[in-house]
């Protein structure tokens, strides 16, 4: 069953679909540890579910970036702030700008733990496909292209 989930998403992805079944593992990591937050803080000590929200995607970003580079792109060696700390951050930012604008309008709405979850859900859904296109194509899923930016980060290639 896996095998074949994997060469229909090879068709589709383009031959990566060890990598987008493996970024979805770590999606799914992500929104384990996400939701367990959001539960603890507005279910348990009824915190408030924006705040709530910025806490749980701040920490399920950690893991989530250390497990995309190392373990589906394979990528092992320093971390570069500029080339990939940053650019992963702005998207965790945009989801987390358009997850905490959906949690807040259901805040508004309901005192429903499980909608202020589905919300957080919704809003890191949208930006998914685009992140997992990101990382392969420009940041983690090109080796050749960190070669030249080493060069030109040691005053070695062109700026």
């Amino acid at each position: 069953m896996l095998r074949s989930l994997s060469s229909l998403l090879d068709r589709v992805t383009g031959g990566r679909g060890v990598l987008a079944i493996r970024y979805s593992m770590v999606s799914v990591v992500g929104v384990v540890v996400t939701q367990a937050v959001l539960f603890v803080m507005v279910g348990v000590v009824d915190a408030d579910p924006t705040w709530s929200n910025v806490t749980a995607v701040s920490v399920a970003a950690v893991p989530a970036f250390v497990l995309n580079k190392r373990w589906v792109w394979s990528r092992d060696g320093r971390v570069s702030l500029r080339r990939e700390i940053l650019p992963f951050w702005v998207f965790t930012l945009a989801g987390l700008l358009l997850s905490t604008l959906l949690v807040t309008l259901v805040k508004g709405m309901s005192d429903s733990t499980l909608l202020v979850m589905a919300a957080n859900i919704a809003g890191f859904g949208v930006l998914w496909v685009a992140k997992f296109l990101f990382l392969d194509q420009i940041m983690f899923g090109r080796p050749e292209l960190d070669e030249v930016m080493a060069q030109e980060d040691a005053g070695l290639g062109p700026a």
